[in-house]
């Protein structure tokens, strides 16, 4: 199966923000409630950091029955998985978390570890892998991904299918930065600690650097060319 697009209706003339708001909860109400019939599970995915607040406040607050995953690298911030704690309380997430079922120390070659040395390999280890590992073909998978943060993710469509099967939905695709905080200001919502520090992308804590001039995902790799872990490129069909 090939890509798919989503062929939104035009809304009424609501200001931007509230009207991006009404498009997402469109998708979603309008797919969900598709797959829900048709029977099939239903996961969404988080980074956990301030970038995914208004997609989950959204899901918890209209789709609770929504699955959200927190992939664990075992490489995250301690200001992460604080912050995890925190909206899953507050927002009373149906969480689930996965890892990698390769051992640390398998992981280490004889000198370094693979973040180290392949930053490719490692985020397969301990993204990829556990993520391909929940999902089924004929599941859904919900992520946050907006096209101004990186140059795959502007070429995305709101419903794909991949290679695998397995039915991406990705509601906050026409959402930028800005959005996403007055969003956050206009619900009262919180903020990932470590922003108050510099960081505006959060990943793991060997391959995340504070702010740079590279856009949102500026401090992700630096010094390399990756932009993308391979979740949203792992068999994505193009």
């Amino acid at each position: 199966m090939g890509i798919m697009k989503s062929g939104l209706a035009t809304l009424p003339n609501y200001s931007r923000k509230n009207k991006l708001k009404e498009e997402s909860l469109k998708i979603l109400s309008d797919y969900l409630g598709r797959f829900r019939k048709e029977g099939r599970r239903v996961f969404a995915s988080s980074s956990f950091q301030t970038q995914s607040v208004p997609l989950l406040h959204l899901l918890s607050t209209h789709f609770p029955w929504v699955k959200i995953v927190f992939i664990d690298t075992g490489f995250l911030f301690a200001e992460t998985y604080a912050f995890k704690k925190k909206l899953e309380n507050e927002f009373s997430l149906n969480l689930i978390t996965v890892k990698s079922t390769t051992s640390y120390a398998h992981q280490a070659s004889a000198h370094l570890f693979q973040y180290a040395n392949d930053t490719a390999y490692c985020c397969h280890l301990n993204k990829v892998e556990p993520i391909e590992t929940l999902l089924h073909p004929g599941d859904v998978w919900i992520s946050g991904v907006r096209r101004d943060q990186t140059s795959v993710r502007k070429m995305m469509e709101v419903f794909e299918t991949d290679k695998r099967g397995v039915l991406r939905l990705h509601p906050m695709l026409d959402w930028n930065a800005k959005n996403v905080y007055d969003y956050i200001r206009s619900f009262k919502l919180p903020k990932h600690p470590l922003e108050l520090e510099g960081y505006v992308s959060i990943g793991c804590v060997p391959c995340t650097h504070k702010h740079s001039l590279d856009g949102t995902r500026g401090g992700r790799w630096v010094g390399s060319a990756k932009t993308e872990c391979g979740l949203h490129t792992n068999s994505r069909t193009v």
